[in-house]
């Protein structure tokens, strides 16, 4: 007993921070309920795991924070890279809105699209975006 309790307390220890890193998403609406476009200048491409984070600067000048998937996912599922997108580029992206609007973050990514016509949609389901 006293055995089996250690080696569950030893991989808990050790999952701990893992586990703790990643997030869930009861802070965003589920896109089969609700999602948003939004159009802009692209500022920023973070490109890194766990999570791809794109700055995007609408006409009315709200900076809003999009969190993709990670790198690794993104690359392989959607064909973009690092290089895919540069600051300046004309972008729109579908995807769930916070459920507290005044932080301006996006999640749960369903559509991005680019001036020059590249287009990445989601297969899953998600509702029509508000705007």
């Amino acid at each position: 007993m006293n055995r089996t309790f250690a080696i569950v307390l030893g991989a808990v220890v050790l999952a701990g921070p893992r586990l703790a890193a990643h997030h869930g998403y009861a802070a965003f609406f589920k896109p089969a309920d609700r999602t948003v476009r939004i159009e802009g200048t692209l500022e920023e491409l973070r490109w890194a795991n766990p999570h791809v984070i794109m700055l995007i600067r609408a006409d009315d000048q709200t900076l809003y924070s999009v969190t993709w998937q990670g790198a690794s996912w993104v690359e392989t599922v959607t064909h973009v890279t690092s290089k895919s997108f540069k600051a300046g580029d004309h972008i729109s992206v579908i995807a769930a809105p916070a459920r507290d609007p005044a932080s301006h973050m996006l999640a749960l990514v369903r559509e991005v699209q680019l001036d020059s016509g590249w287009k990445w949609r989601s297969q899953g389901v998600f509702a029509e975006p508000d705007r």
